[in-house]
């Protein structure tokens, strides 16, 4: 039997194992024995530059696709409890939050939020309920970065109640057509 050769990291018990394995596929990567916290000198408790501006720390909050937006695609409670705990986390770069829809029918779902006019107000309530978490919580919000990650899920988008695929698409792929049903 083959072995898999990327196996989950979960699969490594101890720096060791998880060592051993680099070594066999000839990969250098520098770690350190144990987990620095920031007064010792943490890498990831650095700031660090990104496209001009500085975030504080190097831990992120990468976007995640919501399902707890409105039909219409505002942001709800549920949203807003979610950001107040990104705010609250500590991380300085909240890389987008959510995968946000530019466009009704290219949402992955019908609860994914939707950027339009219409949800500026939502919006600037996310980023405020954000913002003066993280300030409530570390004492400002000067070196906090935050973004949308912008999303048209294309051939994969299923943005009516109904759940149902209802695909957008710029061309015919054979394999991604076939693995969705066009």
């Amino acid at each position: 039997m083959l072995r898999n050769p990327y196996p989950q990291l979960s699969r490594f018990r101890t720096l060791a194992e998880f060592r051993a394995r680099l070594q066999e596929l000839q990969i250098q990567l520098p770690m350190d024995e144990r987990v620095l916290s920031a007064a010792e000198g943490s890498p990831l408790a650095r700031p660090i530059e990104i496209f001009g501006k500085t975030a504080g720390n190097r831990w992120a909050v990468h976007p995640m696709e919501g399902w707890d937006g409105t039909d219409r695609g505002e942001p709800t409670e549920h949203t807003l409890h979610r950001w107040r705990n990104f705010g609250r986390s500590g991380a300085k770069l909240i890389y987008g939050g959510e995968a946000v829809a530019v466009r009704r029918d290219g949402r992955a779902n019908p609860h994914q939020l939707l950027i339009c006019r219409e949800h500026r107000k939502g919006f600037a309530e996310l980023l405020g309920s954000l913002r003066n978490t993280h300030a409530e919580c570390f004492g400002g919000d000067r070196d906090l970065l935050v973004g949308l990650q912008l999303t048209h899920s294309g051939r994969f988008s299923r943005p009516d109640p109904d759940g149902k695929p209802k695909p957008r698409i710029l061309y015919h792929h054979p394999l991604l057509d076939a693995r969705v049903g066009i």
